[in-house]
Formats: C-alpha cells, structure tokens, sequence
C-alpha cells in the first residue's frame, strides 16, 4: 500500500481557506487504495502558521524533523483540529489516517494564517469552562502547569480552543473516563482549536522553561452558534467498496525512464526515477492536470502526465493546489574566439623566425 505526501507550505501555498467548513473539492477518501496521508509544513523563519483539518473517521499524527511525534489525534468524537505551529520549530509532517476498523476516512487539509478564535465569551474566575466560557491559566516557574474542566452540553458540538504561546508546553486532553483524545509534545504547537462531541473533558497543559508568566487560554463555544460544519461523508460513501483492486487510478511509465520530482514542474527537486512499465498508484493532480502526485514505496512523488499512460478510475482524482514550477531554460552564450596584442606578436615572431630558419637553409644550400 502506498502513502501520498502533499507539500504544504502554510501561508503561502493554499492561502487563508475558511476554517471547519466542509469543502468537497480538497476532500480527501482515505481506503486500503489510499491509507494513508502526509502534510509537509514548512514556515518561514520567525513566523507562525495553522494547519486546519475536517474529518471524519480519521487519525492524526504531527512529527517534527527529526520524526518525533508532537501532536497525536485518534478518537471518532473529534470532527475537525486546528494546529497552530510555534514558530522556529522546524518542517514537519502530519500524517492522516483511518482509525482502527474504519473502511474509508475522509479528511480535508487547508493552512490559515492564524489560529482562529471562535465566538464571544464570557471570562470567568475557576478552572471550569462550558458554553460561551473562558478562563485564563498563569503559567510561571511556582506553577508551571495546569487543568482547566471542559464540558460540552448533550446535543451539542463544542468547539474547544486553548492557546499557550511562548508555553512551550506539553498538553492532553483526555475525557471524564481518563481516554486520551488528544495531546501535544515538547512545544511545537502553541495553540489547537478542536471540534468535539457532546461530554466532559480535562484540558491539562505543563510549560517547561518559563522565565516569566505565560497567560494561557481555555475557552468552549458551540459549532452551531459559530457556523463550523461538520465534515460529512460523501452521499455515495456507501456505495463505495473498501477493497478497489482494479479500480484505482494508476500510472503505467510509458518511457524509458521519468523523473520522480518533489513538486509539479520541472523546477523541483528530483527523488528518483521511474522506469518502462512500472505501475504507481495515483493519488492526484494539480490544478493544470499535467503532473501526477503518485505513491512509491518510500513515500510519494510527482510525475508529468506526458510519460505515462493513466488506468482505471482517473477523473475524480484530488486536486493538490500546489504552484507549478518549472525550471528556467539555460541560457545558450556563442562567442568568437579573440586574440589579444601578445598573442599576436607571438604570432609574428614565430613566423619571423621561421622566415629567418628558411633564409639560412638557402644559405647553407648555395
């Protein structure tokens, strides 16, 4: 089976998308054709982004460069996460997944320029929060932690936001039986907006290296009153069969040999090749349809459209909206060559000489 990888570039690349509303056009099927997603994030230095997430079904995971987990997700209950990403914390990936037993997931990705703050609230004094609530938590050396009660009413959606910057914190969420929903590691994440069902929570963070107080955050709104959608499936999800042997797109190389690049164009980096007839798992396109996104064994790569020949179910493939970028041509520079004044009075003395050689042989000839 084979995992895709989608280049994101928050900020700069899919731009400021609005926030857990449901978009079919970025909706993403995950099955046994497609297990698996990964999210490359890479900010600028000294800056900050947010990476949001509608799904259904699905489990995620964020690791830094060194491929150490810093945020991990996996509960059904959770419908939508925003992450919001410290900034100088280096690239990451954020790999999405269906949770255990599930046939199909179905997730949608998009970067924001911040993290978005839902709905008016009242801030309260204590350590318990529900709807249209806040309270503030002082993080210092004395007390580098702490624990705010979350509770969302039945029937409700809750819309559960926490920031902690400059914290660099370890956080978890777990629910009233000790389940952990969602927790976060070592500071990567300095804020998360998570879209939850009806129930009663713990909001536990602990910042480490506090040279002075950090106010952080808890607050809990609902999704209806803000307008957040939840991601549903696809009317025709039932119709859909898990196993899609034979179904799935595929590439088939119909050169000698294609390049697997980093990126749609040919101005990205090459990660290897693909040869005659070798067969590769699509995954999508980009928005010119003319380069492929394909899984390969040791992650994904792109490849143009003008060396291979598509099968199966191709013309409802995912588009990534990621730039196309094609390397300038080399320029071609013709030059004459040009002799400089010694060279050409070498040039004469050498022939003088040989003039001089030639008199003396007639000489020597008389």
């Amino acid at each position: 089976m084979k995992r895709f990888l989608i280049p994101l570039l928050v900020l700069m690349l899919l731009g400021a998308l609005p926030t857990l509303a449901q978009d079919d056009t970025n909706l993403i099927t995950l099955n046994d054709a497609t297990p698996a997603i990964d999210v490359v994030i890479t900010l600028p230095l000294d800056t900050t982004g947010t990476v949001s997430l509608e799904m259904t079904q699905a489990a995620i995971t964020l690791t830094d460069s060194a491929n150490v987990v810093v945020f991990h997700a996996a509960d059904a209950r959770l419908h939508a996460v925003e992450l919001n990403i410290a900034p100088n914390s280096g690239s990451h990936t954020l790999t999405v997944e269906r949770l255990p037993g599930m046939t199909e997931s179905y997730v949608s990705v998009a970067s924001l320029p911040e993290l978005n703050i839902n709905g008016n609230v009242e801030r309260i004094a204590g350590s318990a929060v529900t709807l249209n609530e806040e309270i503030m938590l002082a993080l210092d050396t004395n007390t580098p932690g702490g624990t705010a009660t979350v509770s969302i009413p039945d029937g409700t959606t809750g819309v559960v936001t926490a920031t902690f910057p400059g914290a660099y914190a370890t956080t978890q969420l777990v629910d009233a039986q000790g389940v952990v929903v969602a927790q976060s590691a070592d500071g990567h994440v300095d804020g998360v907006n998570l879209v939850l069902d009806a129930g009663n929570y713990e909001f536990t963070m602990l910042g480490s290296g506090l040279t002075s107080t950090v106010v952080a955050g808890v607050r809990v709104v609902s999704a209806e009153d803000t307008g957040v959608n939840i991601l549903e499936a696809p009317a025709n999800a039932e119709n859909v069969v898990a196993d899609t042997t034979g179904a799935a797109c595929t590439a088939v190389v119909t050169h000698s040999s294609v390049n697997l690049r980093s990126g749609p164009g040919t101005g990205y980096s090459v990660l290897g090749y693909g040869y005659l007839n070798e067969n590769y798992t699509v995954g999508g396109r980009n928005p010119e349809n003319n380069w492929i996104v394909v899984g390969t064994d040791s992650g994904s790569a792109w490849m143009a459209l003008t060396g291979v020949n598509l099968q199966g179910v191709c013309d409802a493939l995912t588009v990534f909206n990621i730039p196309l970028r094609d390397a300038q041509v080399a320029p071609i520079i013709v030059t004459t060559p040009s002799y400089s004044g010694n060279d050409n009075e070498e040039h004469e003395d050498h022939e003088d000489g040989e003039h001089e050689n030639d008199e003396h042989e007639e000489g020597d000839d008389d």
